[in-house]
């Protein structure tokens, strides 16, 4: 691969991982809105404890 390719594909990348950064930026802060103080962290710790409880009865 050529350096233009690999530029395009760098500045491709790069758009990607802005892009993803804004959209996790804006689901942390409907999180904290919606009750969970630390955003996503909160949301993923409270989803592991709900996968960790045993419903067998």
């Amino acid at each position: 691969m050529d350096n233009t390719k690999l530029n395009a594909k760098i500045a491709s990348l790069e758009s990607q991982v802005d892009h993803l950064e804004s959209e996790l930026a804006y689901v942390n802060s409907l999180l904290v809105r919606f009750g969970f103080d630390q955003g996503v962290d909160s949301l993923k710790m409270s989803l592991e404890e709900i996968l960790a409880v045993d419903y067998s009865i």
